[in-house]
């Protein structure tokens, strides 16, 4: 199983709804995608700063992923509001399997 994660930044102006709009759309576009398969949201309003972190099946499907993620999310939703173009980082999930202790990681940062 593969991560991706999407951080970025809100502009000091930007409603706190905003993060929660991003969010709805998002878990949307998501839910449509091949080989998705959970999205956590994670957000700290004092600094401004929001991330998404999903599962995907193969590292192949988070990759793909970011294209639609563009076009669907944040070239259209987030214009307003986010400072900079989000930071994206497509990670292995670390496993660790019963009493083997072996560490799994497959990984590539994309930023």
């Amino acid at each position: 199983m593969y991560a991706r994660l999407s951080m970025f930044r809100l502009r000091p102006d930007a409603p706190i709804s905003f993060a929660e709009q991003w969010a709805e759309k998002t878990n949307m576009v998501h839910q449509t995608l091949k080989g998705f398969k959970g999205i956590t949201f994670l957000g700290e309003d004092v600094t401004n700063e929001f991330c998404a972190i999903s599962y995907w099946e193969t590292k192949e499907d988070a990759l793909a992923a970011g294209d639609t993620i563009e076009v669907k999310v944040y070239s259209t939703l987030s214009k307003t509001y986010i400072e900079s173009p989000p930071m994206i980082a497509i990670y292995g999930v670390y496993d660790l399997p019963a009493e083997k202790g072996e560490l799994l990681f497959f990984g590539k940062f994309n930023w």
